[in-house]
């Protein structure tokens, strides 16, 4: 079967797997797409067999091992590794494209030996996404030893409302994905907006409950069209370069966007200037933008702010 750059057989069907399928080759042998799109997520932290973990092990260990989100895990090589929940599919791409009618559909590639790409790129049929590889959760009947152990591409296809779809005729070529680049050009002669969180969903109305067209991403800008506000959110009509017109939301005293108007100056982000910064202590994180953080500490841990001599 040729598939994402090379000839790799099928092991696990859209069938028995439910909602992906695997397929196999030659262990870090290239792995492309057929067709175009944009990076919207990347994992690329695991190490082939420091980080493989024998799926059957982990079904047997899973209640013992999980802390929250968090699974303890022991790789084939008995190294302690840990994974969120997220994570298990090791090191990981997370594509955005579309059907040449227009509909929504992620890619997500999973078990890879190493990523190539970053969050934002481009991509298409040209472009070397990563290696095939065996991080993550990965099922063999190999000897430990064998560099192969495990060694698999998944890919999993879903469409915008999140039910995967069968990847096949995407993996074999038949079918192949087009992708036009959503975000204007900055302009300070239009009302637009810079989406400053991770991600929005662009709305068919500017309602929760309609349909999902689409996604606009951390530092895209759009033009507005129309404004709509409601008792929790704001919603901005805006057509992406794709050609869809939809509402994307920001929720009252969210922040999710920074308003730029066309009668007001564009401003830089804002810098902190040096002479606020107390010189006694070392600045050890700056928030880049609103949301929750957390830091994880184990019994008897203890967490310092570090003051400088």
């Amino acid at each position: 079967m040729i598939y994402l750059g090379s000839t790799r057989v099928l092991t696990q069907d859209f069938g028995s797997h439910k909602y992906a399928e695997d397929y196999a080759g030659d262990h870090k042998s290239i792995v492309k797409m057929n067709g175009q799109g944009k990076v919207i997520q990347v994992i690329n932290r695991f190490k082939s067999h420091e980080d493989s973990i024998n799926y059957q092990t982990f079904l047997n260990n899973q209640s013992r091992w999980k802390d929250g989100n968090i699974y303890h895990c022991v790789s084939i090589t008995g190294k302690q590794v840990d994974m969120s929940y997220d994570e298990l599919g090791g090191n990981q791409i997370v594509i955005e494209t579309y059907t040449n009618e227009g509909t929504l559909l992620t890619f997500r590639l999973a078990h890879l030996d190493q990523v190539l790409v970053h969050n934002g790129d481009f991509v298409d049929e040209g472009t070397i996404l990563g290696y095939q590889g065996n991080t993550g959760l990965v099922l063999s009947s190999k000897a430990t030893s064998n560099e192969t152990y495990g060694s698999h591409v998944h890919l999993e296809i879903r469409n915008q409302d999140g039910t995967p779809l069968n990847p096949r005729s995407y993996a074999t070529g038949e079918i192949k994905t087009t992708y036009k680049k959503q975000s204007n050009e900055l302009s300070k002669d239009k009302d637009q907006f810079k989406v400053i969180v991770d991600n929005i969903n662009i709305r068919q109305e500017p309602n929760t409950t309609s349909n999902i067209l689409g996604m606009v991403y951390m530092n895209e800008v759009y033009t507005i069209l129309e404004t709509v506000k409601s008792s929790e959110y704001t919603w901005y009509k805006i057509t992406t370069g794709r050609g869809v017109t939809g509402y994307v939301a920001s929720k009252i005293g969210g922040q999710w966007v920074e308003l730029m108007l066309k009668n007001e100056e564009i401003k830089p982000d804002p810098e902190v200037p040096d002479e606020v910064i107390d010189p006694t202590y070392e600045l050890l994180f700056t928030c880049k933008k609103t949301g929750t953080y957390y830091v994880k500490l184990v019994e008897n841990e203890q967490l310092y702010i570090k003051k400088n001599k």
